[in-house]
């Protein structure tokens, strides 16, 4: 059985995952007043209980971004922690790995992203390197070279009819790419943190 904690969609999430496919999915927090820190481990303990996770968790899956400074900081450690404990192997996801999946190497791609606190990213590929950059406001110009858009919950404010939009899910990804994932035990967990302050990148 997976575990798979999603920290950087909007509504951070706890998903059992057998036989490629979501048996259970968990909610970590309710709204936005909740803090994910105050409530990981209660909800962790809770469905660690029912479902017996000591015993039948053998992979972990965690998204690394980007998004929230605070969702992805508590998220790696929570995972790192149990892996290191458990001495089990964990997989990251995060919008480069998304991109890889769903582009099929069309370079004219990009991935919209919708995560938790209202925050938006944009990440694409140039000149063979992955670029993410933080949308703070509805007069972003997207890169004219993306003619192929993959969002996660609704078009951007910068949407041009000419750009070909499709919707995906996190979930769905992993389910379809779960032996694809690479899967590493002591892995060091680097959660992709964008600003648009460059001091903080």
């Amino acid at each position: 059985m997976f575990l798979f904690l999603d920290v950087v969609s909007p509504i951070p999430e706890f998903h059992l995952i057998k036989d490629k496919k979501i048996i259970v999915s968990i909610k970590i927090t309710e709204n936005n007043d909740e803090k994910l820190s105050d409530t990981i481990i209660p909800k962790y303990l809770k469905i660690s209980k029912t479902y017996e996770l000591n015993k039948k968790i053998t992979h972990f899956i965690i998204t690394t971004g980007p998004g929230s400074y605070t969702a992805l900081r508590v998220g790696a450690s929570f995972i790192a922690g149990l892996s290191q404990s458990m001495s089990l192997p964990v997989a990251i996801v995060s919008t480069e790995n998304i991109y890889k999946f769903l582009s099929k190497s069309n370079i004219n791609s990009g991935i919209y992203f919708q995560s938790s606190n209202n925050q938006n990213f944009l990440t694409f590929k140039l000149d063979n390197k992955f670029l993410h950059h933080k949308i703070e406001n509805k007069n972003f110009i997207y890169p004219k070279h993306i003619t192929n858009l993959f969002y996660n919950i609704r078009c951007p404010e910068f949407y041009d009819h000419s750009l070909i939009s499709t919707p995906f899910s996190i979930q769905d990804i992993i389910l379809k790419n779960i032996n694809n994932l690479e899967f590493k035990k002591n892995l060091i967990i680097r959660p992709i943190y964008i600003s648009n302050n460059e001091l903080l990148n």
